[in-house]
């Protein structure tokens, strides 16, 4: 289990989101972009990597209690998405790593814990 804290100082992520709990846990990660896979695969314990940038994320992750969403690839979302993440309490941060390195980094320092 890992909280945003230490992963925040051990990964280079542009965190986007403020006033987040940085005690938040996960103990695992999903990488997808599909959103209806998502949607069965993520829970209160998962840190979801995707490149969708749209607010229809933040959907799935509030029906599925998921509290970390992390951007691959550069992607970016509008000032609008992460002013409503802020609002439900999901923290957003986003990484230049490739979707697959990033997931291999973060499977790495979760098994490290």
């Amino acid at each position: 289990m890992m909280t945003l804290r230490n992963l925040i100082t051990k990964l280079p992520f542009e965190v986007l989101t403020k006033n987040c709990n940085l005690d938040v846990t996960f103990q695992h990660v999903y990488a997808s972009d599909l959103l209806s896979n998502a949607l069965a695969s993520v829970n209160p314990e998962t840190a979801w990597i995707t490149v969708q940038v749209h607010q229809n994320i933040l959907g799935i992750a509030s029906i599925k209690q998921c509290p970390i969403i992390i951007f691959s690839e550069g992607s970016t979302p509008e000032a609008s998405v992460i002013s409503l993440a802020e609002e439900k309490g999901i923290f957003l941060a986003t990484s230049s790593y490739p979707t697959f390195e990033l997931s291999g980094l973060l499977y790495c320092l979760l098994k490290e814990e």
